[in-house]
């Protein structure tokens, strides 16, 4: 089957829940790192099921297309423990799977940024004395 005409079939539903698309192994968007916006702040972001069966509490097998602006942009493939142990994605429209990237950057937050931002002209205390090392100190190698 091409990915051509499994976006042609009728998917049994259809969601915004993009937390699928990164699990604890398995990373189906890499250039995005970090948490996933909530799903109300995604909905230019679609998810179409084909199958998404639940075998146990743990495992289960789920093909899905990701549609970004009404276009489709990739197909996932998840199955195993939580969907670990088979993940693969198949992007089929390079130029809208960079806007869907660039879509997300801006949803993400960036509190933890705020936290390491600095002013290059304030003095930053231990800016170069860290790890019990000074960068003009004397450094040794462990004698193992």
């Amino acid at each position: 089957m091409t990915p051509n005409q499994l976006y042609q079939r009728a998917p049994v539903k259809t969601d915004h829940y993009i937390k699928q698309l990164k699990g604890t192994y398995y990373d189906h968007i890499p250039e995005i790192n970090g948490d996933l916006p909530f799903i109300d702040m995604a909905r230019k972001i679609e998810v179409r099921y084909y199958k998404d069966f639940t075998f146990d509490v743990r495992r289960y097998w789920l093909l899905a297309s990701i549609w970004f602006e009404g276009k489709p942009v990739m197909i996932i493939q998840n199955a195993g423990r939580e969907g670990d142990d088979h993940a693969a994605s198949f992007i089929t429209d390079m130029e809208q799977y960079q806007a869907m990237i660039g879509h997300l950057a801006t949803l993400q937050k960036h509190d933890d940024i705020k936290d390491r931002t600095t002013d290059p002209d304030t003095d930053v205390p231990n800016l170069t004395s860290f790890y019990d090392n000074e960068l003009e100190g004397y450094f040794s190698p462990y004698g193992y």
